[in-house]
């Protein structure tokens, strides 16, 4: 602990922080150089099966939740076209995701494997890859990422929310980590990475990355603040809104978020080991999963596995 402030004074300085910027950006173009083909084949098809209005979400270790997403986007969808991208560090994981995607008839991209342990890393570099080697070359009208834990549980069109508009999701601002303390007047913010949709006309010359930016506050999707949103007018941005609401499991009341009145997100699904989400045994995610299907999806007759 007599350690822990120099440690921090050094995660604070400018220039610590643009060595493992750099780092960081070597180590993504590595990954983002695997798996080009896959990635191009995709946007091929795609492309041929004139899917021009794309939303992809990142797998991470947990089957039952893109069993419920998918099944989800089938009984209430929302205007755009759904794409998993895989980005599991566990082989079974992976297998039973990518037979739930054949069963449900949705097109899925298994990353290349490699080791990240940093959470908002590991999920913003995944997105990047996606814009860069299927986005990119799908060249689609609109696009964007949803977490896998966001369900549709209302009739909902997203493109209506993109008219006239660059951007549209749910606007998160610089917080106090770290590495970062807000001020007064601070006008950091980013589109949270797990609810963002793009024109795809209006970022076509942006070379997005997903990155955090905590040197800003700005987690998942941070790097994007300079790139692209401190360079729009408010008139671009769609900003969806956010309400707390409660969730009775097992005779305890919990709250989840709801997202413009139609998407459910459970949040953290995929971290049971997590800080903050130690409490998610075995069972407790059972009672969650089973809290889903039978809220929102019909119960769960309509489950094609049952793997955490």
């Amino acid at each position: 602990m007599a350690f822990k402030p120099i440690a921090d004074a050094i995660s604070k300085n400018r220039f610590a922080i643009q060595a493992k910027t750099l780092r960081n950006h070597v180590f993504y173009k590595i990954f983002e150089s695997r798996g080009r083909a896959s990635g191009r084949l995709l946007a091929k098809q795609l492309r041929d099966a004139k899917a021009s209005r794309v939303c992809i979400t990142i797998a991470f270790n947990t089957p039952w939740v893109i069993d419920a997403l998918t099944k989800a986007w089938e009984m209430r969808p929302p205007g755009m076209t759904l794409v998993v991208v895989d980005n599991s560090d566990r082989i079974d994981a992976r297998k039973t995701i990518a037979r739930i995607c054949e069963t449900r008839g949705v097109p899925y991209l298994a990353l290349p494997m490699r080791v990240e342990k940093h959470l908002s890393r590991s999920h913003g570099t995944a997105i990047t890859w996606a814009f860069h080697n299927i986005v990119r070359h799908l060249k689609p009208e609109l696009f964007g990422f949803i977490d896998h834990d966001c369900f549709p549980v209302e009739p909902f069109d997203i493109p209506s929310r993109l008219e006239g508009k660059a951007v549209y999701g749910r606007r998160a601002y610089g917080t106090e980590n770290h590495v970062y303390k807000a001020q007064p007047g601070d006008r950091h913010w980013n589109l949270w990475a797990g609810y963002c949709f793009y024109r795809f006309a209006a970022v076509a010359d942006r070379k997005l990355n997903f990155d955090p930016r905590l040197n800003l506050g700005l987690d998942t999707g941070g790097a994007n603040w300079a790139i692209l949103y401190s360079k729009l007018d408010e008139a671009d941005v769609c900003v969806a809104t956010l309400e707390q609401r409660p969730m009775a499991i097992a005779g305890a009341i919990g709250h989840h978020e709801v997202i413009d009145g139609a998407f459910f997100h459970l949040a953290g699904v995929s971290y049971p080991d997590r800080p903050g989400y130690h409490h998610r045994t075995a069972e407790h995610r059972e009672m969650l999963r089973d809290y889903v299907w039978n809220t929102y999806l019909g119960g769960p007759a309509g489950q094609t596995v049952s793997d955490f």
